[in-house]
């Protein structure tokens, strides 16, 4: 994609290649920054389905974007969230990083903050039926009491019916999980798990226009050793195009945990809009 954006002013000295450059460096800065700041707080393992689309070419791309709540008068809250991602598409796979970050800030005092970061490499053209793909993820979260979570895992996708309308699809996939919390003395949570768990998805991606995608996706992450130990996981996304780069999202995420820590709920929800650029 950044191969269209030739200069047209002969005067213009700044080569295409510096131009390629400066944008990896200024989406790289974007990316760590929203890490340093903090990402993501209800999904146990980012929701790629909704990142998906088929509008990718060869080549890279990417999008950043981000949400803001404020509020002043009997209670003074600001929550900040940032969000970007990079597409690598060759024609036999595609690699995908996803950065995401978040900080909420209660009576000017920080309250909460989450940060996640995600590497994903899926294969193209290897089966008509099954994508194959692995991925790699860390993050952390302050209101889950997590303070750090490292994820590692492999497995497959496919779609049962795909068109102009959109696409129905489902995946499956082993993940290695290891949670560090932190709890008081007398928590009855272990501070420190294990886990290796099963993790499957449903997702419906409806276009019902060129500006409107409407994506589904439900995720369901039992652990192999104790299927009553489980996570459960939905995300409704509106994506309405402002213009040919920019987009309005509405998103509604709902998280069930059936062993939180000591303390907190086993159900978590909530919904965001904001706004996404695409390059």
């Amino acid at each position: 994609m950044w191969s269209k954006l030739q200069p047209t002013n002969p005067l213009l000295i700044i080569s295409p290649y510096s131009i390629c450059r400066i944008k990896s460096l200024f989406l790289g800065f974007l990316l760590v920054t929203s890490l340093a700041i903090a990402p993501r707080s209800l999904n146990a393992q980012v929701n790629i389905e909704v990142l998906r689309t088929d509008s990718l070419s060869l080549g890279r791309s990417g999008s950043v974007g981000g949400d803001m709540t404020f509020q002043t008068g009997n209670v003074d809250f600001i929550a900040l969230n940032f969000r970007g991602r990079v597409y690598t598409v060759t024609p036999t796979q595609t690699r995908l990083i996803v950065g995401n970050g978040g900080l909420g800030f209660l009576a000017r005092s920080r309250f909460a903050s989450n940060g996640l970061l995600h590497y994903r490499r899926s294969y193209t053209a290897i089966s008509s039926y099954f994508d194959p793909e692995w991925f790699g993820q860390i993050n952390y979260d302050r209101s889950q009491r997590l303070t750090f979570r490292a994820v590692g895992g492999a497995g497959v996708r496919t779609a049962f019916a795909q068109g102009d309308w959109g696409q129905f699809g489902a995946g499956s996939s082993s993940i290695v999980e290891y949670e560090r919390l932190t709890l008081t003395d007398s928590a009855v949570h272990p501070e420190e798990t294990f886990r290796i768990r099963w993790s499957s998805f449903l997702t419906l991606r409806v276009v019902p226009s060129d500006n409107l995608v409407i994506t589904s996706t439900t995720y369901v992450q039992p652990a192999l050793s104790d299927f009553d130990d489980y996570r459960a996981m939905e995300n409704l996304r509106l994506s309405a195009s402002i213009t040919e780069t920019l987009a309005l999202t509405i998103s509604f995420d709902l998280r069930y945990d059936s062993g939180p820590p000591d303390g907190l709920s086993a159900l978590d929800t909530r919904l965001r809009t904001g706004v996404t650029y695409t390059y």
